[in-house]
């Protein structure tokens, strides 16, 4: 027959202390850094994801429990003319309609 130890488990504590900071930076889901104003929070975010643009970069709001995605700050926004340049010369090239050549 077993007799039950009188002695209990010690306590568990969390390895890091929660954080108290309201917006924290997300690097690919998971916390990474916590800041008091959203504006601070961004800006690093933004240095993260131009640095490492295939992370998954993102702001948190502890206090309403939402992320906002950060996107990579393009240099340039005119749209790319020479890619739709290249397509359609390929395309002007030798296409074959109803078996001719033209």
């Amino acid at each position: 027959m077993l007799i039950a130890n009188s002695v209990t488990a010690p306590v568990r504590r969390p390895s890091k202390l929660p954080s108290t900071e309201p917006f924290h930076v997300a690097v690919d889901r998971q916390l990474k850094s916590g800041h008091d104003t959203f504006e601070d929070a961004e800006k690093a975010a933004l240095k993260i994801k131009n640095r490492y643009p295939h992370l998954h970069v993102a702001v948190f709001d502890a206090k309403e429990g939402r992320h906002k995605l950060i996107e990579q700050v393009k240099a340039n926004s005119v749209p790319n003319k020479n890619r739709n340049s290249e397509w359609n010369a390929g395309a002007r090239g030798n296409t074959v309609l109803a078996g001719r050549k033209h």
